[in-house]
C-alpha cells in the first residue's frame, strides 16, 4: 500500500464514500460564558484517590444578563444658563476642545486597527469560513457587519500562508527573486499545498503509518510535516461537512450503508432532535455502533441474564426508564461511601430526561469509576462482531470471566504488542489520534500511562472483566469493551477570564494538575512512569546536557555573512546549511537546531504537579517518597493559566474532565491521551487542537514551529495557531454543547434498547411506518380542517412549523415543538384558540426561513 498516502479508516471517509455537494452549516444560539455558581460538587477527584481534594464549583447555563441601571432624573438647568458650565472660561474651552479631539483621534486609530485586524486575522468573531478561503483576505462589506452569533470555524491552511509570507519576508535577501508562474497562480491554495508537501520530489515524502502516525523523512530536503498535517486536517473537516446527511431519507440511507441494518425504532425522533438542535455531523456515530457491535450476537436470553449481572455488580448505580420517568437503584451501599457515585448518577438521568419519553421500559448500568472494566480478549470479541453482523447467535455462552488481565489478550495476533513489544518507528507526528492510542499497534505507550502500568486483577479498583457485560463507562481504550458514555465532571465549568490571543502575555505551554494516573501507587509499581508524573519531571529537568529539535527552515542559515543576533549560530542549523535558496512559494523545509536541556525546558514549558501526594500508601512509604521526590508547584487558577497562548491537556486517572473547558479559551490545545472519547469523530487533529504524544519526543518539534525558538522568537507561525485555537473554541461552542451530549445518548439508548428488547419484539425503524402520520415527510399542500377537528390532530414535526391561512388580515403561526402553540406573529396579543377556526387552509412548511 502507498504510505505517502493516510489509509482510508472509521470515522474518516472511506475511498468508496462518494462525496455530496457542501453542507451549509444551521445556525446555533450564540456562545456565552457560564458564571452562575450552583452548588460544589462534594466528592474526590476518584473513588479511590482516598484524599479528599480541593473542591471546585460548576456552572450552570444561563449567562448573568447585563444591563444599565436606571437613570436619575436629572434637574432642568436654569433658564439663566444659556452657556454650559464647561465653556464658559475660554481656557477651559480650548481644553476641552483638545481633549476632544484627542477621543476623536483614538477611537478612529481603534477602528482602524480593528478592521486590519477583521480582514487579516482572528481578531474579532465576525468570521466566515468563505471569507477566509479569499487569499486577498477581502471581505465584503455584508459579510463583515452580518454577525448570527454563530462561532466561525476559519483556515489554518490560509493562516499558515500568511504565517510563512511574513516570516519569509524577514530574510527577502536570502530568497529566489524569480519563481515559476504555476507557483504564483496556486499560492495559498489548500490543493497546492497538500501536494508540495505531500510529493515535492517523487522520491521525497514522510510516511503515513498505519499505527496512526506521519513517520519523518530523514531526507534534508524533505518538507516541514507540520504543514501537511495542517492541509489533512482541513481536508478532513472539509470532506465531513460535504457529505453530511440533510433529511431523514438520507440519514437512514447512510445508516444502512454503514452498518448494513436499518436504524432502531424512534430513529425519527433522534433526526428531529438532531435538526431542531443543528448538529453539525449528525452522521459520525460509528463509536456507538464499534461499542454495541459484540451484544447482537448474544440470545436475548443470555442478554437479559448479563444485564442482571452488572445490575449486581458492586459499585455501580442503575438507571430504570418506565413509562418515560427514570429512577436510580443502587444496590451496593458500599458504592456511596464514594462522594461521586449519587452525583454523577443524578447527572445521567437528567441528561437522560431529555428523551426518556422516547425510549421503551429498560434498565442501563453504570460503572462509577473514571476507568474502563471489560477487557474482553480478541479473539472472542471479534468472534461476537462477525455473528453478530451477520445476524447469528453465539452458542458459546460460558465466558471465562478472569480478574487476571493479560492486556496482549485484547491484541489481534498481527499487531506490534504481540509480535514485537520493542517495536518503534523513529521520529513521528499523530495524524490520527485514534490510531495513534491504540497501544496493540503503539506498544511504547504500555510502560508510559498509568492505567496500563497498573496491575487489573482481583483486588483492584476496579475490579476487572474478560467476560461481555453490558456496562456503560465514562472512559475507555482500544482494548477495552464497555459500552462509552458522555462524562457530566467538569463540563459546565465555564473558561474564566480570557484575554484574547494577541493579549496573551505567555507563549509557555502550561499545565498544572495532580498526580493522578495510577489507582493506587506503592512500591511494587513503578508509578514514576506514569504520565502526570514523567510530565513535571520532564518540565523540571535542569540538566545542561544539549537537545536537538526540529524547526522551520525560513532561511535564517542561508547568508554567508551577517551579525550573530540575526544570523543564530550556523553551527546549530547543520541540517539546511547546504540547503538551496528558497522562493516564497516553495514549501517549507525544516532543519535542525540544538540547545542546552535547561534553556530550552525554560523558554518553552511551564508543566508542574500541584497540590500534595493522593492514590499512593502511606502505610510503604510511597506518599514520602512522592513528596521529597516532586517539587510541588502552587495552585493556579483558570485566570492565570488563560494567560498563556498554549495549553496542554494530559489524561488523568480517566478520560480528562478539563478539555472542554480548555477548548473554549482563546489559547490552542495541545492533547496527549490513551482514552478514546464520544467526540473523537468529531474532533480533527491539526484543525481543532494538536495531537502529540505520550512519550513527548514531538512536543518540542510542535512548540518550536508554533512559538520560535529562543534564539529566533520572532520566527514562530503565531497566526496558525491562533487560528486552531479559534477552531477549538467552535468546536466547544457548537459541537460540544449539552444538546450534542443529549444527542450522542439518545442514539446510544434507542441503539441499546433494540438489544435489550424482549424476544419477537421488532424494534427497527421503517420509513414506511410514517406514511400515515401528518406528514411533514409527504409534505402535502394542504389540509382541510372539518368542523370537529384542530390542529392538534395533525401535530407537525418539532423542526417544522404550520402556517395558519390569514384571519381578518392577521396572519399566525403554530409552532409544533413538544406539542405545544407558540404565540401567534403579527399583532395578535394572544394565542388564537385554533379548535373555532372552522375551514382554515392549513400549509407545512418545512421549516426553512
Amino acid at each position: 500500500m502507498d504510505r505517502s498516502q493516510p489509509s482510508p479508516r472509521i470515522p474518516y471517509r472511506a475511498t468508496s464514500t462518494p462525496p455530496r455537494t457542501p453542507l451549509s452549516l444551521p445556525a446555533v444560539p450564540a456562545y456565552r460564558v457560564n458564571t452562575n455558581q450552583t452548588p460544589n460538587r462534594d466528592y474526590p477527584e476518584s473513588p479511590t484517590g482516598g484524599i479528599p481534594r480541593r473542591h471546585e464549583g460548576f456552572l450552570n447555563s444561563d449567562s448573568p444578563i447585563f444591563h444599565l441601571g436606571q437613570q436619575q432624573q436629572q434637574s432642568p438647568p436654569s433658564k439663566r444658563r444659556y452657556i454650559p458650565r464647561y465653556f464658559r472660561s475660554p481656557k477651559r474651552t480650548l481644553v476641552y476642545l483638545v481633549f476632544l479631539a484627542l477621543i476623536g483621534l483614538t477611537i478612529r486609530t481603534i477602528a482602524n486597527v480593528g478592521h486590519k485586524g477583521l480582514v487579516g486575522g482572528l481578531r474579532n468573531s465576525k468570521f466566515s469560513w468563505i471569507a477566509l478561503r479569499n487569499r486577498n483576505g477581502i471581505q465584503d462589506q455584508d459579510e463583515i457587519e452580518y454577525d448570527d452569533g454563530l462561532c466561525r470555524f476559519v483556515s489554518p491552511v490560509e493562516a499558515y500562508h500568511r504565517d510563512l509570507k511574513r516570516l519569509r519576508s524577514l530574510y527577502p535577501d536570502k530568497l529566489r527573486q524569480h519563481q515559476s508562474p504555476a507557483q504564483g497562480q496556486h499560492e495559498g491554495t489548500l490543493h497546492n499545498l497538500t501536494q508540495s508537501h505531500i510529493h515535492p520530489n517523487k522520491h521525497i515524502h514522510h510516511t503515513f503509518s498505519p499505527t496512526g502516525h506521519l513517520i519523518v523523512s530523514n531526507d534534508k530536503d524533505a518538507p516541514h510535516p507540520i504543514p501537511l498535517l495542517l492541509s489533512l486536517g482541513e481536508k478532513r473537516w472539509e470532506e465531513l461537512l460535504s457529505r453530511q446527511s440533510r433529511t431523514l431519507e438520507e440519514a437512514v440511507k447512510e445508516y444502512t450503508r454503514r452498518y448494513g441494518r436499518k436504524p432502531p425504532i424512534g430513529f425519527d425522533k433522534w433526526w428531529e432532535f438532531a435538526t431542531r438542535h443543528n448538529l453539525v455531523l449528525p452522521d459520525e456515530y460509528d463509536r456507538i455502533n464499534l461499542d454495541l457491535a459484540p451484544f447482537f450476537a448474544l440470545p436475548k436470553k443470555e442478554m437479559k441474564r448479563r444485564m442482571q449481572l452488572v445490575e449486581d455488580m458492586e459499585k455501580t448505580f442503575t438507571l430504570i426508564i418506565e413509562d418515560g420517568e427514570i429512577e436510580i437503584e443502587i444496590k451496593d451501599p458500599g458504592g456511596l461511601k464514594w462522594g461521586g457515585t449519587l452525583p454523577r448518577a443524578h447527572e445521567t438521568s437528567n441528561l437522560l430526561k431529555a428523551f426518556s419519553k422516547y425510549l421503551p421500559n429498560m434498565k442501563a448500568t453504570f460503572s462509577i469509576f473514571d476507568q474502563p472494566q471489560i477487557y474482553l480478549s480478541w479473539a472472542r470479541r471479534g468472534s461476537l462482531i462477525d455473528l453478530g453482523l451477520r445476524g447469528e447467535h453465539t452458542t458459546h455462552l460460558n465466558e471465562t470471566d478472569d480478574s487476571e488481565v493479560k492486556l496482549s489478550r485484547s491484541c489481534a495476533p498481527g499487531t506490534n504488542f504481540r509480535k514485537n513489544k520493542d517495536f518503534t518507528e523513529g521520529k513521528s507526528f499523530i495524524y490520527d489520534s485514534l490510531e495513534a492510542g491504540d497501544p496493540c499497534q503503539n506498544p511504547y505507550l504500555i510502560p508510559l500511562h498509568g492505567l496500563t502500568l497498573e496491575p487489573h486483577g482481583h483486588d483492584s479498583l476496579p475490579k476487572p472483566h474478560t467476560q461481555l457485560l453490558p456496562l456503560f463507562s465514562l472512559a475507555k481504550t482500544s482494548i477495552n469493551s464497555d459500552i462509552l458514555v458522555t462524562p457530566l465532571d467538569q463540563f459546565h465549568d465555564g473558561p474564566g477570564k480570557d484575554p484574547i490571543w494577541e493579549e496573551k502575555d505567555n507563549s509557555q505551554l502550561v499545565w498544572r494538575g495532580s498526580p493522578t494516573g495510577i489507582s493506587m501507587m506503592n512500591r511494587t509499581l513503578p508509578w514514576r512512569q506514569a504520565h502526570r508524573i514523567r510530565l513535571h519531571h520532564f518540565s523540571s529537568n535542569t540538566s545542561s546536557d544539549p537537545v536537538s529539535f526540529m524547526i522551520p527552515d525560513l532561511g535564517q542559515t542561508l547568508s554567508e555573512s551577517g551579525p550573530e543576533e540575526q544570523l543564530g549560530d550556523e553551527r546549530q542549523y547543520h541540517a539546511s546549511a547546504q540547503s538551496p535558496k528558497k522562493g516564497l512559494n516553495e514549501p517549507l523545509t525544516s532543519a535542525e537546531d540544538e540547545y542546552a536541556t535547561d534553556e530550552i525546558i525554560k523558554f518553552y514549558y511551564d508543566m508542574k504537579l500541584s497540590g500534595q501526594p493522593i492514590q499512593c500508601s502511606e502505610m510503604d512509604g510511597t506518599c514520602e517518597d512522592m513528596k521529597n521526590e516532586i517539587q510541588w508547584a502552587g495552585h493556579q487558577g483558570a485566570e492565570e493559566l488563560n494567560k498563556h497562548k498554549f495549553l496542554l491537556d494530559i489524561d488523568g486517572n480517566g478520560w480528562s474532565g478539563r478539555f472542554r473547558r480548555l477548548m473554549s479559551t482563546n489559547s490552542m490545545v495541545i492533547k496527549m491521551t490513551m482514552f478514546t472519547e464520544w467526540f473523537q469523530p468529531h474532533l480533527i487533529p491539526w484543525f481543532m487542537y494538536v495531537p502529540a504524544k505520550l512519550d513527548f519526543s514531538d512536543l518540542t518539534d510542535i512548540m518550536a514551529f508554533f512559538r520560535g525558538t529562543p534564539k529566533h522568537p520572532e520566527l514562530g507561525f503565531d497566526e496558525t495557531a491562533a487560528a486552531l485555537a479559534r477552531n477549538g473554541q467552535c468546536f466547544v461552542q457548537r459541537m460540544f454543547r449539552m444538546e450534542d451530549l443529549q444527542a450522542y445518548m439518545m442514539r446510544l439508548f434507542l441503539e441499546y434498547a433494540r438489544i435489550a428488547a424482549d424476544e419477537d419484539v421488532d424494534m427497527d425503524f421503517y420509513l414506511s411506518d410514517l406514511e400515515h402520520a401528518p406528514s411533514d415527510w409527504t409534505e402535502p399542500d394542504q389540509v382541510e380542517l372539518e368542523d370537529d377537528e384542530s390542529l392538534a390532530d395533525f401535530p407537525p414535526k418539532p423542526s417544522h412549523r404550520a402556517l395558519i391561512g390569514e384571519q381578518n388580515g392577521i396572519i399566525s403561526e403554530y409552532q409544533g415543538i413538544d406539542d405545544e402553540i407558540d404565540g401567534p406573529k403579527g399583532n395578535v396579543e394572544e394565542i388564537l384558540n385554533v379548535e373555532e377556526i372552522e375551514g382554515v387552509d392549513v400549509q407545512w412548511d418545512d421549516g426553512a426561513e
